[in-house]
């Protein structure tokens, strides 16, 4: 009997070897039958490097896992710069639109997460399809206060004015870097503000993220009790800090407006300068202008005069093609002009009127399908893009949502709704990292 085990076994050890012979014979066939390709490698390198600059960022992160000479040529600054010279020129033809989102957009009903999870959505601008999601978790946590720049070169910074927590990240790479907090974080912290403190806190906790000859973060604010300074070279109405990220750290700039401004804005960045409302002066605004090349503030010389009188709420400061843009919607009519500052900003052009009380869409589809509140239809739609076809998307404040808007048959589309939306930009991918 074990004689014949040994039979068996020595039988099926020998049929496992004659089929590993057979595979062996078949697979040399087929390696003399194939035709010969020349290895990328062997191209000359600025070939390979001209080649891979027409590549998306995802391509060449792949790209990178095959040769060490590769990951050297894609990971080179150079590499990087002049992908995103490319990159820039691209999205003219294909734009993109960047929605963050405090939790996993993904998920129809989000579970509770930490606050340290942020969701980096990318769609098409004329499609609306999606193109990309990323969701990344931050090692800081932002307090439930969660502030997006606008994208700067595909790069994003993200922080809290109640937390110690500044981030620069670009979602392409998912390459992130922790900065230090700034003075106003810090004071903020060290006073400890109740939370009676942060509702009634007229400080402005957002900040520009812009780039002259190097990349800076412009925060001004208010100045008042909670982030008294003794080390601040002006305590006048208002402070500004400036980061450089080559010294890895936040300066005060000693010349700031004398003009309080507005909260509950935005910054808008167009022409080499940033821009902020002003609060009402002798029932006047103004518009501060930040020069990012001098370092130096101005007033805007011209504002149209239906802005310059109105109620801070009813209007509202964008970036659309470059160019300085503002807009107001009266609550009476809820018609919402659009106008855009010339380069030379001594003149103003109206680009966009939208009637919604004359819009193909009923109170009903705004309500149910839009989800917009009462606000969301006094207050005015902040312009994200135009469209190819002259259609423009609208951000709204309340609901959180984006839809756009058809001038030519007065109408209105869901464009994509989450309601822990946290900043809607135009953005394109760049393998930028070395900053």
């Amino acid at each position: 009997m074990e004689e014949e085990e040994n039979r068996v076994v020595i039988a099926s050890s020998t049929q496992r070897k004659r089929k590993r012979r057979k595979i062996r014979r078949r697979i040399r066939r087929r390696r003399r039958n194939e035709k010969p390709v020349i290895a990328p490698s062997s191209l000359p390198n600025d070939v390979v490097e001209e080649i891979f600059l027409r590549f998306p960022v995802k391509a060449l992160f792949r790209l990178k896992t095959l040769s060490k000479q590769w990951r050297s040529t894609i990971e080179s600054q150079s590499f990087e710069e002049r992908h995103l010279r490319i990159a820039e020129q691209f999205r003219v033809g294909h734009p993109r639109v960047m929605v963050i989102t405090e939790k996993d957009p993904l998920k129809l009903m989000p579970l509770a997460r930490p606050d340290t999870d942020i969701g980096f959505r990318s769609f098409c601008l004329e499609s609306g399809s999606l193109l990309s999601f990323t969701l990344l978790n931050f090692p800081q946590s932002f307090a439930h206060y969660i502030y997006v720049s606008g994208c700067c070169d595909g790069l994003f910074c993200i922080h809290s004015p109640k937390s110690q927590a500044v981030y620069v990240v670009n979602p392409a790479t998912r390459w992130l870097r922790q900065l230090p907090p700034a003075r106003f974080q810090i004071l903020m912290h060290k006073f400890n503000p109740t939370y009676r403190d942060w509702i009634d806190m007229e400080s402005v906790f957002h900040l520009a993220f812009v780039k002259a000859t190097d990349y800076r973060l412009v925060w001004l604010y208010n100045s008042d009790k909670y982030n008294a300074d003794a080390s601040s070279p002006n305590e006048g109405v208002t402070k500004c800090e400036v980061f450089d990220f080559r010294a890895n750290a936040w300066r005060y700039l000693a010349c700031t407006p004398s003009y309080r401004i507005y909260h509950d804005q935005i910054p808008a960045c167009a022409n080499g300068s940033v821009y902020w409302f002003t609060e009402p002066y002798n029932d006047k605004i103004e518009v501060v202008a930040f020069d990012i090349h001098t370092e130096s503030f101005r007033l805007l010389p011209k504002i149209k005069p239906a802005i310059a009188g109105s109620d801070p709420r009813h209007i509202d400061m964008c970036t659309l093609d470059n160019g300085l843009c503002m807009s107001k919607r009266e609550p009476d009519t809820l018609v919402q002009e659009i106008w855009r500052l010339k380069s030379s900003e001594d003149l103003w052009e109206k680009i966009y009127t939208i009637d919604l009380l004359s819009c193909s869409s009923s109170r009903t589809q705004f309500r149910d399908e839009f989800d917009w509140s009462r606000k969301d239809l006094v207050d005015p739609s902040t312009p994200v893009a135009v469209c190819k076809n002259k259609k423009i998307l609208l951000s709204q404040l309340y609901s959180r949502g984006l839809v756009k808007y058809d001038p030519l048959t007065r109408s209105l589309t869901s464009f994509y709704q989450h309601p822990l939306s946290k900043r809607k930009v135009l953005y394109f991918q760049s393998l930028i990292s070395h900053i």
